[in-house]
């Protein structure tokens, strides 16, 4: 991230922060204009600028001059910092937004000369833009008036004007056409005539609500019909995660089948976008030919290594549901080292396919293509883990005391094997048996001493509890006690989470209701709340503790 050159202003941007957002917005502007007026070979003194940008003459003299290229520099970072606090929508700005793509296609420069422009004093804000992303953005107003002061440095012919007449009347009656005829809103109008005339979103936005705003009378967006609302558009969504086609939901809320079609797309990007890839390069991935390449490695068939007797023996002792695991054979060098090239393969197309999607013009294949390529990688590492989990039943048995369960070891060791699999580079030259091995003697050692602790600590309270039960009561209970005591207990109850209260209710026997329940162990706990039995112990030792806390001040 850039930094400021001038600790001065550096300071003043942190203050522009703290005024109200009307405010800010008008500081903004002005620091726009002022921009386009500094001579990077000239000094300015601190007291113009600060005038310059809040209108007011501050108390304190600053003698010191401020050079124009630093202050060119920290003045465009203002700008883009203080900007971030305002949330300006692109699509609700009064003129047009252009991205940093919208630029550089407009002059065929590439977006390093785009940040040249910025150095030479281009102001860029930062808004919101319609697939929820922050990003850099330029006002056309800026463009231009930037563009008419640096025409013969930056050798482009013409302004960045809107639309020709031409261009205009084309894109009104394609909206007309759109908003009549098929109903479809104003997100669609405007992405389809975008990518029919190769022109932003944002421009044929600005251009058709000028008409609007010029001719009420035959106003285009009127026929439009209005998007779904924010609540409408998460039931619509979750019913559709449910099965709901979208024709029924176009039914059920009154609207296009496009709106319903291009509202699921929208989520499936963002979901897609918020998955966190990372992969291990390889040289092979950049050639022409890598896919064939690496689908021919791995599907030779003599990468398989033979097993030895000594990986088909199936320990005796263990359970025949972990024999099991057994039946999977190893992974010889060469099969082992074709899966993970195929594994970071498909975590790179994915990545790659990503980065060149357009969320206004993703279209459904597009996303299934990724969609197909995470899946690929995600079976390719199940197969990795599955030849492998033999691996973490030895090093987990290794680790077995006789207080803890197998099965809870062996459950902290797949996430550790799951974990290894993500991160480990074959171009280092050992086998993934040692890396994984190493890992999972690291994370051994650190639960397992944390599960014995949680172990004595759970018998401790488990004892002081046995020892309060077997205490005898000489007082003769009442109803009224009972209730008195009952209320207590829930008063107590409600200063817990829902999930510590539903642990201590079901372990403990306790009921909402009059009637008694026997309490359940930590394994039944876990199965009824998705839980392991060592997770079930943790979350009602904190339970404890938290009541001790709360009850504390009432003991004498």
């Amino acid at each position: 991230m850039a930094k400021f050159r001038i600790d001065t202003i550096a300071d003043f941007s942190r203050q522009l922060a703290f005024s109200s957002l009307e405010n800010r917005t008008a500081q903004v502007t002005s620091a726009e204009q002022l921009l386009h007026l500094i001579d990077p070979a000239k000094a300015y003194p601190l007291n113009f600028v600060i005038f310059k940008i809040t209108g007011y003459h501050p108390k304190q003299v600053y003698e010191d001059l401020l050079t124009g290229l630093a202050l060119q520099h920290d003045l465009g970072l203002l700008i883009e910092q203080v900007s971030d606090t305002l949330g300006m929508h692109a699509a609700r700005m009064a003129e047009p937004v252009l991205t940093i793509d919208d630029v550089t296609e407009k002059f065929n420069v590439t977006s390093k000369t785009i940040q040249r422009w910025r150095r030479k004093g281009l102001p860029a804000r930062r808004f919101v833009f319609p697939d929820g992303k922050r990003r850099v953005g330029f006002l056309l107003s800026s463009v231009d008036r930037f563009l008419s002061a640096h025409r013969e440095q930056l050798n482009v012919a013409g302004n960045f004007s809107l639309v020709e007449e031409a261009e205009r009347q084309q894109i009104l009656r394609r909206a007309r056409l759109l908003a009549t005829g098929c109903r479809c809103s104003v997100d669609e109008i405007t992405r389809r005539i975008g990518k029919k005339l190769n022109r932003s979103p944002l421009t044929i936005l600005h251009t058709v609500r000028r008409h609007d705003d010029a001719n009420p009378t035959t106003a285009i967006f009127s026929h439009a019909p209005e998007p779904l609302t924010a609540d409408d558009r998460e039931r619509a969504l979750k019913a559709h995660r449910r099965g709901v086609p979208i024709s029924e939901l176009a039914g059920r809320y009154d609207r296009p089948r496009s709106m319903i079609h291009r509202a699921v797309l929208e989520e499936r990007v963002a979901r897609l976008n918020r998955k966190k890839i990372r992969f291990i390069d390889d040289a092979l991935y950049h050639d022409e030919e890598a896919e064939s390449a690496v689908m021919a490695i791995a599907s030779q068939q003599d990468l398989a290594a033979k097993a030895s007797r000594e990986d088909i023996r199936v320990p005796r002792d263990l359970p025949a549901y972990l024999q099991e695991l057994y039946r999977t054979p190893l992974l010889g060098p060469g099969r082992e080292r074709a899966l993970f090239l195929k594994f970071n393969f498909h975590k790179f197309q994915f990545v790659q396919a990503r980065r060149d999607l357009d969320p206004q013009f993703a279209r459904s294949r597009d996303l299934q293509v990724l969609e197909g390529l995470l899946h690929r990688s995600t079976e390719t590492r199940n197969a990795i883990i599955q030849a492998n989990l033999r691996l973490v039943v030895s090093v987990a048995r290794k680790h077995l005391r006789a207080e803890l369960s197998l099965m809870e070891l062996i459950s902290d060791g797949n996430i550790t094997l799951m974990r290894a699999v993500e991160g480990f580079d074959l171009h280092r030259g050992y086998r993934f048996s040692t890396y994984a091995t190493l890992a999972l003697m690291k994370g051994f050692a650190r639960s397992v001493p944390a599960m014995l602790a949680g172990l004595v600590r759970g018998r401790r309270m488990i004892g002081d509890l046995q020892l309060l039960a077997e205490v005898p009561d000489s007082r003769r209970g009442t109803p009224t006690d009972r209730m008195l005591a009952r209320d207590e207990i829930r008063q107590l109850l409600s200063c817990l989470d829902d999930r510590e209260r539903s642990v201590l209710m079901a372990h403990y026997g306790l009921s909402d209701d009059r009637t008694d329940r026997p309490a359940a162990t930590y394994e039944q706990v876990g199965e009824r709340l998705g839980l392991s039995k060592h997770r079930v112990r943790q979350i009602e030792q904190t339970a404890l503790v938290k009541l001790r806390l709360v009850a504390k001040p009432t003991i004498n």
